[in-house]
């Protein structure tokens, strides 16, 4: 009897060294991966396609459209100073050398603002089309919820699948629905906001 009182501890650690394995494989096996259900999505046709992306490239047309405009009209300046100069008559003056300096340095501040206008307006774009992806990743996300979907992929992705996998056509009208427009941002403010 007192032989068993001293190995108590020694048989329950026995015990529990052969029933913990076991424990830890049932575990194991409640929380096993989940199977694969899975939806497809074409980002490319929704970005495309949704009411606020169109807006919002129609708006960056318009700026497009404004800026040439003007391009064109600086530009038009640009070749009569240009014409101007080379009517000089005494090319070699320190004047004309003067004038010469101004007019480089007015092509150069020209060719710079059209470049950081391009810039500004495909960052602006790309703002504008930011709120349409997130928009359509919250869509994607609901829409998988509801229909138990654990893994979503995009169609550019994939070579063949399932139509009945396709989520494209409810997520496009999901995100028309929560966003039907965005508000596109001023390029002209970018460039003050990075100075």
């Amino acid at each position: 009897m007192v032989f068993l009182k001293g190995m108590r501890p020694w048989i329950a650690a026995a015990v529990l060294s052969l029933c913990l394995p076991v424990a830890m494989a049932r575990a194991q096996a409640d929380q096993a991966f989940p199977n694969a259900s899975v939806g497809v999505i074409d980002d490319q046709k929704i970005l495309l396609e949704a009411n606020a992306a169109q807006g919002a490239r129609k708006d960056s047309q318009a700026y497009a459209v404004k800026y040439s405009e003007q391009a064109r009209k600086d530009e038009q300046k640009i070749h009569e100073a240009q014409g101007a100069l080379a009517r000089e008559a005494d090319q070699t003056s320190e004047a004309f050398r003067q004038k010469r300096q101004d007019f480089d340095k007015q092509v150069a501040d020209f060719q710079k603002k059209i470049t950081t206008l391009r810039r500004n307006l495909d960052k602006a774009l790309a703002l504008a089309l930011d709120q349409v992806q997130t928009q359509m990743f919250e869509a994607a996300r609901d829409v998988a919820a509801e229909r138990g979907i654990n893994l979503v992929m995009r169609r550019a992705q994939l070579l063949l699948f399932d139509p009945r996998m396709d989520l494209t056509e409810e997520v496009l009208k999901r995100v028309n629905d929560s966003l039907p427009a965005v508000t596109f941002p001023d390029p002209e403010s970018l460039t003050q906001k990075e100075k």
